[in-house]
């Protein structure tokens, strides 16, 4: 009986640790959270942002306008928060803008 225990709980230790060594990670890239970026799309070119900011707690969010002006790319968001932003347009008029976390995206690297 005890020999018996002991097979047991030496074959659940030993397929345990094959699953864990096996198992995925959920970011096929491993860049730690600290240093992910997101980005959302604009519908119209913009030149520039500004007051970048969660919604609810009127944080700021570090981020900036891509080089084509069509997405904003930002370093330290929360997932899950709706954003606010003013922009600028081409033509100089300013929008309040507002995003909701299902169109922002983490930014994907290619090696």
């Amino acid at each position: 009986m005890k020999r018996t225990y002991w097979l047991i709980l030496f074959f659940s230790f030993f397929s345990y640790s094959e699953i864990k060594a096996q198992s995925l990670r959920n970011d096929s890239l491993f860049v730690p959270d600290a240093i992910r970026r997101y980005q959302f799309n604009l519908e119209n070119q913009v030149k520039s942002i500004e007051n970048l900011r969660y919604d609810k707690t009127n944080e700021p969010i570090r981020g900036e306008l891509s080089k084509d002006g069509k997405k904003v790319i930002m370093d330290n968001y929360k997932k899950g928060q709706r954003i606010k932003f003013d922009a600028t347009m081409p033509d100089g008029k300013v929008e309040h803008l507002e995003k909701s976390p299902c169109f922002i995206d983490p930014v994907v690297y290619e090696i």
